[in-house]
């Protein structure tokens, strides 16, 4: 399979479900330096698209899900704008000791 028709097998159900009733299509534009950069047009329907950020939000959603290429949140562009794309995820338990960490250092002085 091609990685045109990959990418658009995979990310064309993500913006369906994301955008039900506005999603209209997604089409692979181009490949460059070995298919690591993708430029993909999504079209949405002109009464009710989302924006930018609600755009670049799926896809960074979308990248522990989709497999067979992975998406990097921090290069994601759209309509020429960057994407900061950072997300950092952490445990519940991770969280709540560097809570506590946090007051018992505070706590010693």
């Amino acid at each position: 399979m091609s990685q045109a028709l990959n990418s658009n097998a995979k990310l064309t159900p993500v913006f369906q479900k994301a955008f039900p009733s506005s999603f209209k299509s997604l089409d692979v534009v181009s490949f460059s330096n070995g298919s690591i950069i993708n430029v993909i047009d999504v079209s949405f329907g002109s009464t009710s698209a989302p924006n930018s950020t609600q755009i670049a939000n799926t896809l960074i959603n979308a990248a522990s899900t989709v497999v067979g290429f992975d998406i990097e949140g921090s290069s994601i562009g759209i309509n020429g704008i960057s994407s900061s794309g950072v997300r950092h995820m952490i445990s519940l338990v991770t969280a709540s000791c560097l809570c506590l960490l946090s007051w018992i250092l505070s706590n010693q002085q």
